[in-house]
């Protein structure tokens, strides 16, 4: 399932590529750190409609994201 998910960042117009869903939550998480210290990382995320649905895929997503912060 690699290159499936892209992560937007919410305070500003951010995008990551199209990555694996770690690899993407950890980009988005360092781009926080870098462009909005101190801001809890927020945000969306998109999968590429080609994907399998997950399940609950998008929980662990938004669990991890908000673990991060």
């Amino acid at each position: 399932m690699s290159a499936k998910f892209r992560y937007w960042c919410g305070e500003c117009a951010h995008k990551t590529p199209w990555l694996d869903e770690g690899e993407g939550a950890e980009r988005l998480a360092e781009h926080y750190r870098r462009r909005h210290p101190g801001v809890e990382p927020g945000g969306d995320f998109e999968i590429r409609s080609d994907a399998q649905p997950g399940g609950c895929l998008g929980g662990v997503a938004r669990m991890f994201l908000w673990l991060l912060g």
